[in-house]
């Protein structure tokens, strides 16, 4: 038995098989792999051509997104209706759109539903501990990134934000597994200078900030 890029599992005969991994080392499906690391560079290049084109639209055009949305589906309507009168007169096929398939919308819907559950229990559930406030770490952690967010949202639009990760998400793992040894090796040396500077970081907020805050006491039934 060999192992590829992962560990051993049994198929459906009993026998081995490998499991393949990303090479990331981040959990991925296998369609969102391949699109990620260009293994068809056509169908990549166009997502992501597709997607800038759609952000320059909307940022640099100076229209509305509404109406930019509008006007896009306004020529789909106009377009597919005049191909439908030139194939029937032609004798043509029809626009090839796939018929819709319920199954699959319900299985999404499903899916998504158990993922925006998921997340939004977990959510709550950290608000809820922020806004009791009896954890001072935790409500200075929240303090910090919500300081970086806002000087980050007042360089960056949200729009602008969302185009960088989408290119960051088509060009960060593909430039990781080509120079994968070297990023590894700076990573880890990066890692433990950071590690070491958090360390002190907390040693020094426990004992100048958190250790002088008393919470409120809780309440016993």
């Amino acid at each position: 038995m060999t192992k590829e890029n992962g560990t051993a599992t049994m198929n459906g005969n009993g026998h081995a098989e490998p499991t393949k991994t990303s090479p990331t080392g981040i959990k991925m499906s296998k369609e969102v792999e391949e699109l990620l690391l260009w293994e068809d560079p056509i169908k990549s290049g166009g997502i992501l051509g597709g997607a800038t084109v759609a952000y320059l639209l909307f940022h640099c055009s100076g229209y509305s997104a509404l109406y930019i949305v509008c006007n896009l589906l306004l020529v789909g309507v106009i377009g597919t209706f005049v191909w439908s009168i030139i194939a029937q007169l032609l004798g043509k096929p029809e626009f090839p759109i796939p018929e819709p398939k319920p199954e699959a919308i319900d299985k999404a819907f499903v899916c998504l539903s158990e993922q925006g559950k998921c997340y939004t229990n977990k959510f709550i559930g950290v608000f809820y501990r922020i806004a009791k406030g009896h954890e001072p770490a935790l409500s200075l952690k929240a303090a910090f990134a919500l300081y970086i967010l806002a000087k980050i949202s007042s360089v960056f639009s949200i729009l602008t934000m969302a185009f960088i990760a989408v290119v960051g998400a088509f060009a960060g793992p593909k430039i990781y597994v080509m120079y994968k040894e070297d990023i590894d090796s700076v990573y880890n040396i990066a890692k433990v200078k950071v590690d070491e500077v958090v360390g002190q970081a907390k040693d020094f907020v426990n004992e100048k900030v958190i250790s002088k805050i008393k919470p409120p006491a809780k309440k016993t039934e």
